[in-house]
């Protein structure tokens, strides 16, 4: 989630912000946008111009962001870059929370209306990376991963960036070569050399920012945000589901280093095996039989394999059982966020990892999607 203090709250302390998300009585809502351009510099406020809308996010999406908005401006479409905002008022407080910039396509125009109104549909600016590589494209022994990623970002135009250095350290060990495939995007190759270090694909966040960092499992990461379905603290409407899907789920991985061509990858070195064998019910006691997925990952060495074969393993283990609910506006929401759901009627307290909601710029709910984990 977005850090309770982050700019532009930074006069206000977690306490405010988090009584104005859940607790405020009655709070009116606005929305506006900046024109941004992929230094993030605003070029203009068009809030006045801005009708309403929405803003989603798809964790697992190959873009994660996306934006539905109602604009009576005439805009340089499909290189105007928009970054949406909403601000929540208790009429003594007011908080502004950015959600994201997003590249413009060429929208549709209502002729009825003047001025005219274009319903525009917006793009995680991560879409500047998702362009076709278009040629052979290699990186060189000995360079670092992260400075190749880095280079990548630059050259497609990022100036705004965090990476989280931890891994710096770590070059590849033989040439990376991509062959020319009309499919190959320089978002795969980003996310292909994040994912040899054991790193979290690139995510932007709500500044607009572009953000890599290690992978960290989910359950252990402490919870971001508690949601209760009863009391007064409730944020959960009455009309959510559950809903269980297991069946393609294995039970046991077999994750082999692919790009290790000098020798034959063996347990402990190049090979690492896992088996759920007794946690929830595609675990091989829940199910009553081994379900086995060889897996072969480009690592830069056993334990980014490791790293990368956790991930794996958290998301297949994930798919199994969703809570799908409206909930109040929460503007914090972000990217694979990690939560506590306190609803009897499901059961006791639930650890859920978000990943997918829909928040309106204009409205008093939004709509959640939670894995439980």
């Amino acid at each position: 989630m977005q850090p309770l203090t982050a700019s532009p709250r930074d006069g206000l302390t977690a306490d405010l912000v988090t009584a104005l998300v859940r607790d405020a009585p009655a709070v009116t809502v606005g929305h506006g946008a900046e024109l941004v351009d992929q230094t993030l510099a605003v070029l203009a406020d068009i809030s006045e111009d801005v009708r309403g809308g929405s803003v989603s996010r798809a964790a697992y999406a190959e873009l994660h962001g996306s934006a539905q908005l109602s604009i009576s401006r005439d805009l340089d479409w499909g290189r105007a870059i928009v970054r949406p905002y909403m601000t929540l008022s208790d009429g003594q407080l007011t908080a502004r929370f950015n959600l994201g910039a997003y590249y413009t396509a060429k929208p549709k125009r209502n002729l009825r209306e003047t001025p005219p109104r274009f319903d525009v549909a917006g793009f995680d600016i991560l879409l500047a990376l998702n362009d076709p590589v278009g040629q052979t494209y290699a990186v060189d022994a000995g360079v670092g991963y992260l400075t190749a990623v880095e280079d990548i970002l630059i050259q497609r135009g990022f100036v705004q960036y965090l990476i989280d250095r931890s891994s710096a350290a770590l070059v590849l060990p033989a040439a990376k070569v991509w062959p020319f495939d009309p499919r190959t995007t320089w978002l795969q190759v980003v996310n292909d050399l994040l994912s040899a270090i054991g790193y979290a694909g690139i995510w932007s966040d709500w500044d607009g920012r572009p953000r890599c960092q290690p992978y960290q499992p989910p359950q252990q990461r402490p919870a971001e945000w508690t949601y209760e379905a009863d009391g007064i603290r409730s944020m959960i409407a009455p009309e959510r589901e559950i809903e269980q899907d297991f069946f393609r789920t294995p039970n046991r991985w077999v994750f082999y280093q692919s790009n290790n061509v000098e020798a034959a990858p063996v347990e402990g070195n190049g090979m690492y095996t896992y088996v759920n064998q007794a946690d929830g019910p595609t675990s091989v006691e829940g199910r009553g039989r081994v379900i086995t997925q060889p897996v072969g990952l480009d690592a830069a060495d056993h334990a980014s394999l490791v790293r990368q074969a956790q991930e794996r393993i958290d998301t297949d283990i994930r798919v199994p059982t969703t809570y799908t609910t409206p909930t109040a506006l929460n503007p914090l929401h972000w990217h694979f966020d990690r939560l506590l759901v306190l609803d009897p009627t499901a059961g006791p307290p639930m650890e859920v990892l978000g990943t997918q909601w829909t928040l309106p710029l204009m409205g008093r709910r939004m709509t959640q999607e939670w894995t439980i984990l």
